[in-house]
Parts: structure tokens; sequence; C-alpha cells
């Protein structure tokens, strides 16, 4: 079973896409700002990221500039309101994987992950 890491400060999106992709098979770990987004990427070793990138204490910015910095790399999805494509532009900037604008569509999120996680092994030998 294929883990996901959501890390967003709206409760209610969280426990959607929670919802939503459990009930297809995958695992949940669930963060509410980047740096309890960081603890859990540490302890629950998940296999993608979906990060919204206006968040208290630690911002969505700043988590994937440290996640960028660690030694283990994992595809991660911006779920982002910031649709401007400068910002869409700065989250590729950032290596984001992929970039999605709220409102949220249920199914361009399910199809983004299976698309993600299918390239991710091909991702990581290039990143070695």
């Amino acid at each position: 079973m294929q883990k996901v890491l959501i890390i967003d400060d709206e409760t209610d999106i969280v426990e959607m896409l929670s919802d939503f992709l459990t009930a297809r098979g995958y695992a949940i770990s669930k963060a509410y700002d980047g740096e309890d987004g960081l603890q859990k990427f540490d302890s629950d070793n998940p296999d993608i990221i979906m990060c919204d990138i206006k968040m208290p204490k630690k911002d969505g910015w700043d988590f994937i500039e440290k996640l960028r910095s660690s030694k283990r790399w994992v595809p991660v999805i911006i779920i982002s309101a910031l649709s401007e494509p400068a910002n869409v532009m700065k989250g590729y900037d950032f290596e984001a994987d992929y970039y999605i604008t709220k409102p949220i569509n249920l199914e361009e999120v399910l199809k983004a992950l299976q698309i993600m996680l299918s390239l991710a092994p091909l991702r990581k030998q290039v990143s070695k």
C-alpha cells in the first residue's frame, strides 16, 4: 500500500483528501503545517507528498526547500490557492513535480498521484 503525506492547514481539505484517497487504497499520513510535515516525512516514510503553500510555522516553500535538501527524493504535488502563473512556475523552480490549484478537483488529484507514483522510480534514478 502506497503512503501519501498530506500537508495543509485547512483540516477540511486534509480530511476530504484523506477520505477520498483512503477509499482508493492509499495509506494516509497527515500534517497541518510544514514543520509538522517535515517530522512526518522523517517518521512515516511517505511515497509521495501533497503540500499546500500558505501555512503557519513553515510554509510550503520552506517545506519543499528543506525536503529537497534531504538525501531522500519523494515526489511532491503542490495543492494551492495560489493560481497565478508566477506561483506555478515558482513551484516548479522549487522542484515540485506537479501543481494543482484550488478549488480541488479530486479526479485531477487522483490522476496526478497515479502519474507521479508511476514516474517516481525513474526520477529517483535520475536524481542519484
